[in-house]
């Protein structure tokens, strides 16, 4: 299954992976889904130097799957120095996760004027996951195919 989703995001290459956790909570003004983005590993991207630590947040985006549209953009903050940050923080969205995936984006932070770069992106489709309890785990962050062949 992963590497028919990998081949249909034109997706192959592993530059690490992301640690989340996820659960529903009911709360009186509705459903909430609550992101936990915890931590990077593995990072594989081949850096400036093999001594550069990159400054490394997470963009995140919730995608209705009907439509393909992101209804929700966040990020992290930024973790400077570290080839496998620790983010430990938690996003809470006043929504139904059903019909909705995430999309998840390493992202090294070039600094003052500088580019950022795309280091790989997981995807998580809500549906496929039971968040009556929180559930834990690492997802795979993929080279997008402009970033293998460049």
């Amino acid at each position: 299954m992963i590497s028919f989703l990998c081949l249909l995001l034109g997706k192959t290459q592993v530059m690490g992976e992301i640690k989340i956790a996820l659960k529903r909570e009911m709360r009186t003004e509705g459903e909430h889904l609550v992101l936990e983005i915890l931590q990077c590993r593995n990072i594989t991207y081949k850096f400036k130097t093999p001594d550069h630590l990159p400054d490394l947040y997470v963009k995140l985006y919730v995608v209705n799957i009907a439509t393909q549209k992101r209804i929700i953009k966040k990020k992290t903050r930024v973790c400077r120095h570290d080839r496998e940050p620790s983010f430990n923080e938690t996003f809470r969205f006043c929504m139904n996760p059903t019909g909705h995936s995430l999309q998840l984006f390493l992202v090294s932070n070039g600094g003052k004027f500088m580019k950022k770069t795309l280091i790989g992106e997981a995807y998580v489709w809500l549906d496929k996951i039971d968040l009556r309890k929180r559930v834990m785990s690492w997802h795979k962050l993929l080279a997008s195919t402009a970033q293998i062949h460049s």
